[in-house]
């Protein structure tokens, strides 16, 4: 079963959403116990501190530019890049611009 904003199936534009969606905050598309969609908005200047995920980590970048700090290197993604980071590596963010960006995050279940 999932928790979001939007159900199996159903199609949404990234960038014009659907009625009752914030467009201009950050929340979860999609949430289960394996994966978790969310769409990310960061306006300029915005930072976040170095953190790690436990789970897979793939980002890209809808609109805007931001800077990934991934193992002392910084890694610029703009409009249509996309990143992977493996589980648990550790990053921070900045955006350089307004940016919205679509993460999806890969939860490990180690009984399979």
């Amino acid at each position: 079963m999932s928790s979001g904003h939007v159900e199996a199936g159903e199609v949404i534009n990234l960038n014009t959403l659907k009625d009752g969606m914030p467009g201009k905050t950050t929340f979860a598309l999609v949430k289960t116990d394996d994966m978790e969609v969310i769409r990310m908005v960061l306006p300029r200047g915005r930072d976040i501190m170095e953190h790690s995920v436990e789970g897979e980590l793939s980002v890209q970048c809808l609109k805007g530019h931001v800077i990934f700090q991934v193992e002392d290197e910084a890694r610029t993604l703009a409009e249509n890049d996309w990143l992977y980071l493996d589980h648990n590596q550790p990053h921070s963010i900045h955006a350089r611009e307004d940016s919205i960006l679509l993460v999806t995050i890969l939860f490990k279940d180690n009984s399979r």
